[in-house]
């Protein structure tokens, strides 16, 4: 048991190495995002071994040992009823007839380039936007804490460059997180289509964005008020499997703890 410890240490900081040499430069490759847990999971699996090691947990209450194994069981199913909603969201079909496309952006490197990521979803969008010439597509992401310019500024040209006309692409350059993407989405459509906020929110909207992302995005846009929403994904690439999924279902579990204590988010409102 104690080598599995220190093998299962050493492949956590080979994954948290390989995630920082992939994404240089993004808010993702550095040591202030999420992938650091990986790191830390390290530390507490050498813990672990010299725990084992040492003897330490055998001097442990058989009290404290119930504890710890029963919070453990409770959050692995937790995060595994909560994985099963995250690969299964409402994917679009062919036959469905959409207004809007919402495309969510996912950070930039600080010399305002885009990543491998959110390039899939790009070309996804330009795909689905070619098979759906009447759909107005939103490009959406604002200046982040590490970002040289907003978001939206990037992807709105590269989308472009894949075919898809500029007058067909709107760009949502202010939201900082997926709740204000789809707020400040709904509101630029009303006010570029002269429509008002119930009609876009009534108007069937396709979201894209990355696979382990779009069940809690459409899950999102339904609070917030959009009536027929579908989903399109665009694949992660391998290496971000695993880091993706992991980061999404704390992210969901935290969305639902929001949603039953404070009940939000909630409807827009005119």
């Amino acid at each position: 048991m104690r080598k599995l410890y220190l093998i299962l240490a050493a492949l956590s900081n080979i994954y948290f190495v390989a995630l920082q040499v992939a994404s240089p430069g993004t808010f993702w490759g550095t040591v202030f995002g999420y992938n650091i847990i990986w790191f830390l999971l390290s530390i507490a699996l050498i813990a672990l071994y010299f725990m084992d090691r040492y003897k330490v947990w055998s001097k442990v209450s058989d009290n404290l040992k119930n504890a710890f194994f029963g919070i453990s069981l409770f959050l692995i199913i937790i995060s595994s009823i909560n994985l099963i909603f995250i690969v299964h969201p409402n994917l679009a079909q062919k036959e469905e007839q959409v207004d809007y496309v919402i495309v969510l952006g996912g950070g930039i490197t600080k010399d305002a380039e885009l990543t491998d990521s959110i390039k899939n979803r790009l070309s996804v969008a330009a795909e689905y936007l070619k098979k759906n010439p009447d759909a107005i597509a939103v490009v959406t992401g604002g200046k982040g804490p590490f970002s040289p310019c907003p978001e939206a500024d990037v992807l709105k040209p590269y989308l472009e460059s894949l075919g898809i006309e500029g007058e067909r692409v709107l760009a949502e350059n202010k939201a900082k997180d997926t709740i204000q993407n789809f707020q400040f989405s709904a509101r630029l459509l009303a006010e570029t289509q002269n429509k008002t906020l119930e009609e876009i929110l009534e108007s069937p909207v396709t979201v894209v964005t990355s696979d382990f992302h779009l069940a809690r995005a459409e899950r999102l846009a339904r609070r917030l008020g959009y009536k027929e929403v579908y989903g399109v994904a665009s694949r992660t690439p391998p290496l971000f499997i695993l880091s993706g999924y992991g980061r999404e279902i704390l992210c969901y579990i935290k969305l639902n703890l929001r949603i039953v204590f404070t009940r939000q988010p909630s409807k827009m409102v005119e």
